[in-house]
């Protein structure tokens, strides 16, 4: 129920401590406690997890939508050194990462124009 809030809702700010009244359940139902034992982590440690792997996916689909933008599509615009957070979270330089995805996508859409194995092959 929390990861499909989460899910839904994302790129809104969405506030923990109300997060129960969201979802339209009892206060008494320890939600905090409960994702605790689950997952391991906070709601909000939860919640950012959660935008941190849609930032993950979205830049790795969309490389060139820029990395601001795609931290205000992921919801991540309020949340202090987001490229310090995606880099300790995935263990990758956001260069490097932006760059390696920017190839990707170059490859991607050269092969997709030269679909013949030739096409693969440098000139010697």
């Amino acid at each position: 129920m929390v990861r499909q809030y989460f899910i839904f809702h994302s790129q809104e700010f969405i506030d923990i401590s109300n997060l129960h009244a969201l979802l339209g359940i009892s206060k008494h139902c320890r939600l905090e406690s409960g994702i605790k034992q689950v997952r391991g982590v906070s709601l909000a440690q939860a919640l950012r997890e959660h935008r941190l792997n849609r930032l993950l996916a979205s830049l790795t689909d969309h490389p060139r939508q820029g990395l601001g933008h795609a931290i205000e599509a992921c919801g991540l615009s309020r949340t202090k050194g987001v490229v310090a957070l995606f880099e300790q979270a995935f263990g990758i330089e956001m260069p490097f990462f932006m760059l390696t995805c920017l190839r990707e996508t170059d490859d991607r859409l050269f092969r997709k124009h030269h679909p013949d194995p030739e096409a693969l092959v440098l000139p010697t």
